[in-house]
């Protein structure tokens, strides 16, 4: 089934190589340039005035998420944020937000949660240059007087109805991206999360969700960046008039500490689920160089690549098995990474071999696959340059570690053209060894019983069981 895995990786980097051989050349960039200052509250500003774009975009950064509700695992974080655009001081309903939302031409479907993860969320949406001041009078509204009324507060104290849990539980529930993502949350140590069936049970009250605003949601851990077709005096005008009187945090509280175990040692769950026709197998690894540690850290842009070599899409070394499999998928979270696949229950051994070895194997990088990462990393940014949405979130994301100016932006190609064969391979060593990643299992357990037999000590657990 996979015979000619190798032949194809190989056939692969030739091409590459002739295109990139000689290493890379030093882009021409034209930075954007980009005002930063701070409210007298703490709020952090960034405006970036671009007129080849005819619209503007503006982009609002909050320092808060799922770990900063680790009592409930970040249900209430969550439930916070969703509740956010059900109603405000001014606009006291969702309905009312939403014809706010259309004056200035959005259905409501981009002004919105761009995401609400683990450690940040996210608010952004574009619109013309005379709408400036209307969208962000709504942000600022939505962002610092919640009213938290919603019906969803008081009738649904445990998100039944949004989540449908009543009608479909086990399809929610016992899913295989619920079931995933509970998993590996807990085989990595990270505090448990809100897709763990116990912090259903936790009843909220509108009191509890304006006390996680008011602690979580401050000017001090808040960053507005505009971009587009603006005028810097003008919106800056506007900027302090509807945010220079949002109240400070007088006591900002210390964030949580993130745990992650960077060498579980193959910790394997294996999850019955008897109407599987199919196994499913997911192999993660943790992020040793987590994506804030940019610009920090010597090990990141090594560690950037060796991924690319390894998963990266249409090039890294398991590309060319996904046309074989059944639903091969990657995902790429900010903590740590997985692949996975339906396999036929007889094709269980011949597939994890397959991974297995390819992890192996990234103790030898080839110097063609090295110079294909950096090329297309180099493109990466420069692609995050060119459209407003992708430019905003890929500074505030930089900016965020206080430690970032644009210049360092053009610096950093030069950070990956220096990047050493040994540099990451160094790295790919950590990442892609026998001893730094977890398995999961979903099954039949008869069908999975001779692949199990591999395994000295797994956990095992049934479909509808809790994890506690």
């Amino acid at each position: 089934m996979f015979k000619n895995f190798n032949i194809i990786v190989l056939i692969i980097c030739i091409q590459f190589t002739t295109v990139l051989f000689g290493g890379l050349d030093k882009p021409v960039l034209q930075l954007p340039n980009i005002e930063e200052y701070s409210l007298d509250n703490g709020m952090r500003v960034l405006i970036s005035p671009n007129y080849d774009y005819p619209v503007v975009y503006c982009h609002l950064y909050i320092n808060s998420g799922e770990i900063d509700d680790q009592q409930h695992g970040g249900r209430l974080a969550e439930m916070t944020y969703w509740e956010l655009f059900k109603g405000t001081e001014k606009y006291p309903s969702e309905t009312n937000i939403l014809e706010k939302i259309r004056e200035f031409g959005d259905d409501g479907g981009r002004f919105n949660l761009k995401d609400q993860g683990l450690t940040y969320s996210e608010i952004g949406s574009y619109f013309l240059r005379e709408d400036i001041e209307p969208a962000l009078e709504l942000y600022a509204e939505i962002i610092q007087r919640p009213t938290f009324n919603s019906s969803n507060i008081k009738l649904l104290g445990k998100l039944i109805g949004r989540l449908g849990l009543i009608t479909a539980p086990k399809d929610w529930l016992y899913g295989k991206s619920t079931l995933l993502h509970r998993h590996l949350h807990d085989l990595y140590d990270h505090h448990k999360t809100k897709i763990h069936p116990k912090y259903w049970l936790f009843k909220f009250k509108k009191k509890d969700l304006k006390n996680w605003h008011k602690a979580n949601i401050h000017p001090e851990n808040t960053t507005l960046m505009i971009t587009g077709d603006v005028n810097y005096s003008y919106v800056k005008n506007i900027i302090n008039e509807y945010f220079g009187n949002w109240s400070a945090l007088k006591d900002i509280p210390e964030r949580p500490a993130f745990k992650i175990n960077e060498n579980p040692g193959i910790k394997m769950r294996f999850v019955n689920m008897k109407d599987l026709t199919k196994a499913e197998i997911w192999i993660g690894q943790p992020e040793i160089i987590p994506a804030y540690n940019w610009f920090q850290n010597d090990k990141y842009i090594p560690a950037v690549l060796a991924k690319k070599i390894f998963m990266g899409e249409n090039f890294g070394r398991l590309a060319s098995i996904q046309d074989s499999l059944d639903g091969f998928e990657k995902t790429d979270e900010e903590w740590w990474s997985t692949i996975g696949s339906k396999i036929k229950y007889n094709d269980l051994s011949e597939y994890y071999d397959l991974i297995i070895s390819e992890f192996d194997k990234m103790s030898y990088i080839r110097d063609s696959e090295l110079l294909a990462a950096k090329k297309i990393e180099s493109n990466k940014i420069i692609n995050n340059l060119n459209k407003p949405e992708n430019f905003t979130r890929y500074i505030q994301h930089r900016y965020n570690n206080n430690d970032f100016n644009m210049e360092k932006i053009e610096a950093s190609f030069d950070e990956i053209n220096s990047v050493s064969l040994n540099d990451v391979q160094k790295v790919a060593s950590k990442m892609y060894n026998r001893n730094n990643f977890i398995l999961l299992l979903m099954g039949n357990k008869d069908s999975c019983a001779t692949f199990l037999e591999r395994f000295e000590d797994f956990e095992y657990y049934e479909q509808e069981e809790e994890v506690r």
